[in-house]
């Protein structure tokens, strides 16, 4: 017994370290660390201010449970003390810790090991609860913290760090975004050690790499880590970490968790859900997983996460009561009518590539893509949610997809042999960077023609940050270890950027005033409401009947607003997308339409102006729209939006500037 407190047998749940009113509750499990499950030795190591050295506590052995042990310092209240686990000569950090101190600045090699800390719960979240946004409703931002605002085009104060999100909120607003999701953002050690990157590293490898705890030698001993110049970062943070608590290298201050809960409560105020990845390797165990999951909710309001790793327990994860308002991502397929979803529909959503292969290979003009690319307008589910995207965190920038036919990863210092071969991209007659017209007209047309067919086809659209602008990563499609403006988003974009800024808006706003273009439910391809058209149809060089040999590229979808429903009456705008990813014009027939309406095109990916000069494109085919009109041409790798004219009008600023129909 010590005089400041008495070791007593203790619960060996939950565990982590917690104030009670009797004195510091600590519980832990000995297998973290080699050769220390069966020692007598496993305890702490406690550090405050008549202890600066430390002084190690072992466990009560009758306090065991298995692995776990448990025990109370009764009578402890210092509630500045830190601590480490110890069993022999190894010491670690407690997985379970909810806060560190002393973490370094990123990207600097650490010195020390950082010791863990009692949680300070003390944080006023006023009336701030999840957003809980349906599938339907979400338009999802994918970012990195770091990246998003590092650049020193970003215009923020507190550059790469949760404040430097807020600060962009405004911009995040007139965008259109509900929902951003966050690159991991719990405590990871980013710099590797030189001996994990010698050979070369796929995404799969660097997703599974990461530091073991550095082991030291006794109480108060610190081995240092390899110099600065011997290590390199894990940018993206795909590896083992510290999952309870916000990484320290993203906050400005001192309190990381802090600057975390005002991210999400400034966000939410604003209408901005906020969801994480989290990367699991094996040796997570289901239930402890199940237990970050529910903590984040409760301590932080997270309102969904993307769970990453090798046979995640996502069935568990959508039984669980804590989170049935929390949304669940995943990459696993499950059966739509499995039982995990019986009770909670639409709490998991599938982060499916097929959309983003089938859509890039249809983008590029590859034969017999019409059959998929339909498959992939249409797909939707009641069980489920459907996150589509044709660019995310790994592979190519949208911007990159139209430039480089391969990657371009030589900064990785690993001879261009990481990374993915399989991009599914044209560099439209150039590799990399053009000052030519005709292929940067090209190059806008098809990111125009891109970000189409992801917000208007059925399910979640996912824009990863910088796509609305043509960002790009110099053809580099495995960044993981670029933590400078090749993986940073760069906000000094061209003119050409703006253009598609404003197109991504229209976009983001015309799917969002419409129903029939974000509908909860699969669509049927009937007229259930005999109302004379069904809720989505397709269409070929003649109205009602589409195409799909092999050498077809062209294809009409048709959007029948009478099946969407808002504030309670239904929407009357029905909408003709008409796609032609051929290299030469093609035809498509236009449905008629009933006495006294008539399709007026509304947008085209097409660049207004004609080669040479002369009258706008769109205010010629404009011209040719009428109640009787049964075919229209569309241009060379265009994609034209027509809707019903004397109908509610949609994205309500669009086409009203005075620079051009987007701004």
């Amino acid at each position: 017994m010590h005089k400041e407190y008495e070791v007593i047998k203790a619960k060996a749940h939950p565990l982590g370290v917690c104030f009670q009113q009797e004195g510091l509750h600590i519980a832990a499990v000995c297998t973290n660390q080699p050769g220390s499950k069966d020692s007598d030795e496993f305890g702490i190591i406690l550090y405050d201010r008549k202890h600066k050295d430390g002084i190690r506590i072992p466990f009560p052995k009758e306090s065991r449970v298995g692995d776990a042990y448990g025990m109370l310092l009764k009578g402890y209240h210092d509630r500045t003390c830190s601590y480490l686990l110890c069993c022999g000569d190894q010491v670690w950090q407690d997985p379970y810790c909810k806060r560190l101190e002393n973490a370094s600045k990123y990207g600097v090699p650490r010195v020390t090991m950082p010791r863990c800390m009692v949680q300070d719960t003390d944080y006023d979240w006023e009336s701030d609860r999840a957003l809980e946004l349906p599938y339907e409703d979400m338009v999802i931002y994918a970012l990195h913290v770091r990246g998003f605002t590092k650049h020193r085009s970003s215009g923020v104060k507190y550059k790469g760090t949760y404040l430097g999100i807020t600060e962009k909120i405004s911009y995040l607003k007139e965008l259109g975004i509900t929902s951003l999701l966050l690159m991991p953002a719990y405590e990871f050690d980013e710099v590797m050690a030189q001996e994990s990157i010698q050979k070369p590293m796929t995404m799969e490898q660097a997703v599974a790499s990461y530091r073991q705890p550095l082991p030291q030698t006794g109480a108060g001993s610190s081995d240092v880590l390899p110099e600065e110049s011997a290590c390199k970062v894990n940018y993206w943070g795909y590896q083992k970490g510290l999952y309870y608590i916000p990484k320290s290298g993203y906050a400005y201050g001192k309190d990381a968790a802090t600057e975390y809960r005002d991210m999400v409560k400034t966000l939410h105020t604003n209408g901005i859900e906020v969801m994480m990845q989290f990367y699991f390797p094996a040796e997570i165990g289901a239930a402890q997983m199940l237990e970050i999951l529910k903590y984040w909710v409760l301590e932080y309001h997270i309102d969904g996460f993307h769970v990453m790793g090798v046979d995640l327990p996502i069935g568990m994860f959508a039984k669980e009561p804590f989170l049935s308002r929390t949304k669940i991502l995943t990459t696993q397929q499950y059966s739509p009518v499995s039982t995990d979803y019986m009770a909670l529909p639409r709490r998991i959503g599938l982060l499916d590539e097929g959309f983003m292969y089938d859509m890039r290979r249809a983008l590029k003009s590859d034969d017999n893509m019409i059959n998929p690319l339909l498959f992939r307008v249409r797909n939707n589910c009641s069980e489920t949610g459907c996150i589509n995207y044709i660019a995310k965190w790994d592979g190519m920038r949208l911007a990159d997809l139209v430039s480089y036919d391969h990657k371009h990863n030589e900064m990785n210092g690993e001879d261009n042999r990481d990374g993915t071969d399989y991009n599914c991209s044209w560099n439209c007659g150039v590799e990399g960077k053009s000052r030519r017209k005709n292929i940067t007209d090209l190059r806008l047309r098809q990111m125009k023609n891109a970000l189409t067919l992801v917000f208007l086809s059925q399910g979640t659209p996912l824009l990863y940050s910088g796509d609305e602008f043509g960002n790009s990563q110099e053809g580099n499609n495995n960044p993981y270890c670029q933590d400078n403006a090749v993986g940073w988003v760069k906000w000094n974009y061209s003119a050409e950027g703006r253009e598609l800024f404003q197109y991504t808006k229209m976009l983001v706003a015309l799917r969002r005033e419409h129903p029939v273009l974000h509908s909860g439910e699969p669509l049927k391809g009937m007229d259930y409401l005999s109302c004379g058209y069904p809720d989505i149809s397709f269409h070929g060089k003649e109205a009602w009947r589409p195409e799909a040999s092999p050498a077809v590229r062209s294809v009409g979808i048709m959007y029948c607003g009478y099946y969407g429903v808002t504030e309670g009456h239904r929407d009357d705008t029905l909408f003709y997308i008409g796609i032609n990813l051929h290299w030469k014009t093609r035809s498509l027939g236009l449905p008629q339409l009933p006495k006294g309406k008539t399709w007026t095109l509304y947008a085209s990916t097409k660049l207004e102006e004609k080669p040479g000069g002369g009258e706008p494109e769109e205010a010629c085919l404009e011209k040719e729209t009428s109640d009787t009109l049964q075919e229209i041409d569309i241009s060379p790798r265009t994609v034209v939006i027509y809707m019903v004219q004397g109908c509610k009008e949609a994205a309500s600023d669009y086409g009203k500037g005075k620079k051009g129909r987007y701004e």
